[in-house]
């Protein structure tokens, strides 16, 4: 089975290191590849799939979205200035327990 070379572009076009011509490839004298050898067709298209869509308006949001929830973050404080927030002291230990389980079966 024969592999040719010269149909994969470089991912890097500088001399050396990753993307570098394999010997014997065809350059155009500056150590990248010939322009020719990758010209694209008028025809060249790219499709998202409705998946790709989703995630990149999902990935869009979410990178819109603060890091804080403000309203939760208001909601305690009034709580803690007015007295009505309570603590559950057996909730915080049940909750300290798991994470020290996760922690040490991390392991």
């Amino acid at each position: 089975m024969e592999i040719e070379n010269n149909r994969i572009a470089p991912v890097v076009t500088h001399t050396g290191g990753q993307g570098a011509p394999v010997d014997g490839q065809r350059t155009g004298g500056s150590g990248a590849p010939a322009a020719s050898q990758y010209a694209r067709s008028a025809s060249d298209q790219l499709s998202l799939t409705g998946a790709a869509r989703q995630l990149q308006g999902l990935e869009n949001q979410i990178a819109s979205a603060p890091v804080v929830d403000t309203k939760k973050v208001e909601a305690v404080r009034s709580a803690v200035e007015n007295g009505t927030f309570t603590v559950h002291p057996e909730r915080i230990a049940e909750r300290l327990m798991s994470l020290e389980h996760a922690l040490t079966d991390a392991r």
